[in-house]
């Protein structure tokens, strides 16, 4: 039997999470003397696992509603690509990660077409939208959560065929962790300083995002880290060519672009300048601390706070209930209060340390884990 997916994973987040899943797939199948093959929007980590990609990451990640706006010809035309693909094509499922703008209508559209829906990674509901749950319940099949209270949040709401399946991230660095090797012997590997304590700046995996966020942190950053003796590093995501962070690093800052290692690199630092997002529970997992730094269009903030009903920004802050990583918006995102944020989380590394402790235990999900399960589900009837 070979089947035959439908994936949308339209950010880099989820490119990485669905290479995982896009493994455990192929795993199974090879197991059950069957295939399995995959096709649609992602990244270069799914195309590592061989699927075959329409349209990427790259073309499909923004952020704000302005930006959206102004790309709305673009993805309206990517949307009907993928709605003919679906007619051309025929999958035998399709699997969403996220991107709920672009996936609930083309969930939608498969239901309209007896094509089965499998939405792994849900929307944020329980953050703004929450009317989309109910528009879940009447196109999704199978919901694959990945917080434990988003479980009940849908069954609550009758989609009684969702379940928690714990958060790859926890999966991803349970399985990392075993090939980590001491610091100093992951320093002489990738050319860094072992001496120092290194400062990370993570600026996004979005050109948007970059382009705001990229010429501040990087100067706080190496003022920063010359003041103290650190080593300012610019961890760069793949979704993006080393050239567009160039033009935006206004100091010179040392460079970091193996996705591979980027998790050992956290473990191994002492601070991190951190954009909102994943990245944020990555470094929480990884007990990193860090300052939270978010920068979008004015207009898109403004709506964002009517509609956003959470006290954080910052995902790590969200799942922990507390504001424990600093968070600075908007106009707030200067040089001189990135400085003095940092400066005083430095001597407390410790207890932010220690503040973190449980966090894996309680994002981690039944066996036989996410990327598992969600193979499970695609190979299933």
């Amino acid at each position: 039997m070979i089947r035959s997916i439908l994936l949308i994973a339209g950010e880099a987040s989820g490119d990485r999470i669905a290479s995982r899943a896009i493994r455990a797939s192929k795993a199974l199948a090879s197991e059950r003397d069957s295939e399995i093959s995959f096709f649609g929007i992602a990244g270069e980590e799914c195309a590592a696992e061989g699927m075959e990609l329409i349209h990427t990451v790259r073309e499909m990640s923004v952020v704000g509603f302005v930006e959206v706006a102004r790309r709305f010809s673009f993805f309206r035309k990517v949307f009907h690509e993928m709605v003919r693909t679906l007619d051309e094509r025929k999958p035998d499922a399709v699997l969403l990660i996220d991107y709920p703008g672009f996936n609930i209508r083309l969930a939608a559209e498969a239901k309209k077409r007896g094509i089965r829906v499998i939405y792994y990674v849900s929307p944020q509901v329980w953050a703004w939208h929450h009317s989309r749950v109910h528009k879940l319940k009447e196109v999704v099949d199978e919901m694959l959560v990945i917080f434990p209270f988003e479980e009940k949040l849908y069954r609550d709401a009758g989609l009684t065929n969702s379940h928690f399946i714990g958060h790859p991230l926890v999966e991803r660095i349970d399985e990392e962790s075993a090939t980590y090797e001491n610091r100093e012997a992951f320093a002489r590997k990738h050319g860094l300083d072992f001496t120092k304590d290194w400062l990370l700046v993570f600026a996004g995996s979005r050109s948007e995002e970059v382009r705001r966020l990229l010429p501040v942190m990087s100067q706080a950053a190496q003022e920063f880290a010359l003041r103290h003796n650190m080593k300012a590093i610019l961890v760069e995501s793949t979704s993006l060519e080393p050239d567009y962070y160039q033009q935006y690093l206004h100091v010179p800052l040392m460079r970091f672009r193996d996705p591979s290692a980027t998790h050992e690199l956290m473990l191994h630092s002492q601070l991190g300048l951190l954009k909102s997002g994943t990245t944020t529970l990555e470094a929480a997992l990884l007990g990193l601390p860090g300052l939270i730094c978010y920068r979008t269009h004015p207009l898109s903030f403004a709506i964002g706070k009517r509609v956003v009903k959470l006290p954080y920004i910052g995902l790590a802050n969200i799942v922990l209930g507390k504001k424990l990583y600093p968070e600075l918006l908007q106009q707030e995102v200067t040089r001189s209060n990135l400085s003095e944020v940092l400066t005083k989380l430095d001597p407390a590394r410790d207890s932010f340390k220690h503040d973190l402790l449980g966090l894996s235990e309680q994002l981690r999900g039944p066996s036989p884990g996410p990327s598992r399960r969600v193979a499970k589900s695609l190979l299933a009837g």
